[in-house]
């Protein structure tokens, strides 16, 4: 009797064509205008030469520092400043305008004005003042070594002029993050949880009182354990696939980066889908609201959980995590979107499988709630 009710819900599900589009259609949809929407955005934004005004007061060493700010500025790939040379007065007045950065002062060494209030671009001030100061560093060193050990000068002038790179970038996994991909992490969470939407329905069509089904079941020779877990089992198995098709759709079609770990992404995924469906199944068989108003609460929980894990605003997690760090560990979308993040970011699976854990727990206290609830209600011969 299993297999007969197991086929027969399948069948069922893939003849719904609202379950179908909710599971399959509308997160391909979603996550096609993700990708357009995102299409421009790169983990490596583009530097551009920062403009910046040049105020020469020393004359001795005019061609010493105009030689080095005009290599510095230098049109190409590696252009750092943009300069304008000028005279104090005109300096003020376009650094007023926000048409420059900050004024550059020649005075042996450099020294460097920025209002805050004039311009807003704290990043490029950043750079122009550790610019200065590294200038002032080396041009008293130099100084210094010429006035003391001439004989050394032309050594130092080379140390100095090495960029050494003291620090070595190495990645501990072999996935591309960018920000991006944290609103397809979500995506993947909601689709998991649109599971729900059969989980609610499988418990509905086992109450009488709430379903033409659910009375003929009622009076079935069919075991009422039997049928609902022939239920939920296919239910699983069709909100798996219907979520593996997004994934292959999103990662082939879209490029959609997941990483290599294609095993862990799509167990994570099989996790989630046995939590929406579970969740589902929890709601629909608390008291005795009417499928339509069942549904929407649903939809509600649902919605208020991808939105606090940040399906609408990307950084609204960091909030969350701040004031209620509770609720990044119990809701469902959070953890499983942080189950995909873990295994693009982090080098080991510790935080994966607490993610996994928490909603596999998850997943037995809706399932074990539930079948209570229809044991006592005594629906479909329980």
């Amino acid at each position: 009797m299993f297999i007969h009710s197991f086929y027969y819900a399948l069948k069922t599900m893939l003849r719904n064509k609202s379950q179908v589009f909710w599971c399959l259609a509308f997160p391909i949809l979603l996550g096609t205008m993700f990708h357009f929407a995102f299409g421009g955005l790169s983990a490596d934004e583009q530097f551009s030469a920062i403009p910046v005004a040049v105020v020469l007061n020393d004359t001795k060493n005019n061609d010493i520092i105009t030689d080095m700010l005009d290599t510095l500025s230098a049109p190409g790939e590696n252009q750092f400043l943009d300069i304008t040379y000028t005279d104090e007065t005109e300096a003020l007045s376009l650094l007023e305008q926000k048409a420059i950065i900050g004024i550059l002062y020649a005075e042996g060494t450099l020294s460097l004005t920025i209002s805050a209030e004039m311009t807003d671009e704290p990043i490029n001030q950043s750079i122009l003042s550790v610019f200065v100061e590294q200038f002032n560093m080396s041009y008293e060193a130099l100084a210094d070594i010429a006035a003391t050990h001439p004989e050394a000068l032309p050594d130092a002038i080379s140390t100095i002029a090495e960029d050494t790179d003291y620090l070595e970038e190495a990645s501990f996994t072999n996935g591309d993050f960018n920000e991006s991909l944290t609103y397809f992490f979500n995506l993947i969470a909601m689709t998991c949880l649109y599971a729900a939407i059969v989980g609610n329905n499988i418990a509905i069509d086992n109450q009488a009182n709430l379903s033409s089904l659910g009375a003929r079941r009622s009076i079935s020779p069919v075991h009422g354990l039997v049928s609902v877990f022939a239920n939920l089992t296919a239910a699983l198995i069709f909100e798996f696939t219907s979520v593996s098709v997004s994934l292959c759709y999103l990662h082939f079609i879209l490029s959609v980066n997941f990483g290599t770990q294609s095993g862990y992404v799509l167990f994570a995924a099989l996790i989630g889908c046995l939590t929406g469906i579970s969740l589902g199944f929890f709601i629909g068989c608390v008291g005795q609201l009417r499928r339509e108003t069942k549904f929407g609460i649903l939809m509600a929980v649902i919605m208020i959980g991808c939105l606090l894990s940040g399906l609408m605003v990307g950084n609204i997690r960091m909030y969350v995590e701040k004031f209620c760090p509770l609720l990044n560990r119990i809701n469902p979308a959070a953890l499983i979107s942080d189950s995909l993040y873990a295994l693009t970011v982090y080098p080991s699976h510790e935080r994966y499988f607490t993610n996994i854990a928490t909603l596999f727990l998850l997943s037995l206290c809706f399932s074990f709630a539930g079948f209570i609830l229809v044991r006592r209600k005594k629906y479909a011969s329980i």
